[in-house]
């Protein structure tokens, strides 16, 4: 107070000064954040050093120079034929997010593409590729992991990018039940890549586990959302060249309604009999239904099928596409598969 009294200026260039620093310490203290040690944990890494202890070292860096934040420790965990494991501790504000091939939910479907090795890395810069494009990140780690199950393709890739992409690595798949007799492997993949890019997905790779062109197909793809993946079994014929017929006329009924699938072909023969399977991503838009009339042969069923669909026209909920003889599993008489689709107010 005397100083306000003595010198008026000295006094209020002081308290300016006096406030500036005030308000400096408290913008400093209010952005201070206190960092926690949390852990990440990387699992089935190559075999790059003889010694495990000596790998931990160099994947940490890496780990350190992707995610700009500090490894405090890094040990080796764990030790198979064909790789090390290892637990990575590291000081953040808060705990990281990964993207990564490393499904946490994969369901029924083997995460394992190829045979042997050679392969599995020959192809590995291709799904690096992928990856990048689908994610928008740089992989941090990207190698060929055995997945040590009894399966026919137990290598799998992990490709792992610190942040948290719009598009999420994904796997589903379907069931192929017969040998299909009018497609490719490059059709059905084409099919399902056409279909996942209406999506907004990306198709990443398409896996036979027993081998094209039966067994179980895994999908892996990058998107927003999961799909099911369906293979409906439709109709069963005794000869290929009427389930081809039918095939062709479904075609032009889904092309003219815009019927969304990824396939359509015949399979067989099974037990004596063809079956056409329809693909879709998600459960069918349209429905198969057998007719109660029911009829001895193919050509019988054919002579009275447009008869048979009178029968079942002018429902105001459901349009039908179709009609497509079939026999059935049960009684093997030949009825009429009526499929139809759901109204709406375009249609």
């Amino acid at each position: 107070m005397v100083l306000a009294r003595q010198n008026p200026a000295r006094y209020k260039l002081e308290m300016k000064n006096y406030t500036l620093r005030f308000t400096t310490l408290f913008f400093l203290l209010s952005n201070l954040s206190f960092a926690d040690v949390f852990s990440y944990s990387l699992q089935g890494h190559p075999k790059q050093e003889s010694n495990c202890h000596e790998q931990a070292k160099s994947v940490a860096d890496q780990f350190e120079n992707a995610t700009q934040v500090k490894v405090v420790h890094s040990e080796c965990t764990a030790e198979t034929e064909t790789g090390y494991d290892f637990s990575i501790e590291y000081e953040s504000s808060k705990k990281l997010e990964f993207t990564s091939t490393d499904y946490i939910f994969y369901g029924v479907y083997s995460k394992g593409r190829y045979a042997d090795l050679k392969d599995c890395e020959k192809n590995l810069p291709d799904q690096v590729a992928v990856f990048k494009r689908a994610t928008q990140l740089d992989p941090m780690f990207s190698y060929c992991r055995h997945q040590g199950l009894g399966t026919s393709k137990p290598w799998e890739i992990v490709i792992t990018a610190p942040g948290k992409s719009e598009l999420q690595p994904a796997l589903g798949g379907f069931l192929l039940f017969s040998q299909p007799k009018n497609i490719t492997y490059a059709d059905i993949f084409n099919g399902l890549k056409t279909e996942l890019y209406k999506k907004g997905a990306i198709l990443s790779d398409l896996v036979f586990q027993s081998g094209f062109p039966t067994g179980e197909a895994s999908v892996h793809y990058y998107s927003t959302d999961h799909f099911f993946f369906e293979l409906s079994r439709v109709t069963k014929t005794m000869k290929l060249e009427q389930c081809l017929t039918q095939v062709e006329d479904v075609k032009s009924w889904f092309q003219a309604y815009s019927i969304p699938n990824f396939s359509i072909f015949c399979g067989g023969p099974d037990l004596g009999e063809f079956e056409l399977s329809i693909g879709t991503l998600e459960s069918p838009s349209f429905t198969w239904k057998n007719s109660i009339e029911f009829f001895k042969s193919f050509d019988e069923c054919e002579a009275n099928k447009a008869n048979v669909l009178k029968n079942y026209s002018g429902s105001a909920l459901q349009t039908i596409l179709g009609g497509l003889c079939s026999r059935d599993v049960e009684d093997r008489n030949f009825h009429v598969q009526i499929l139809r689709k759901k109204k709406t107010k375009n249609s």
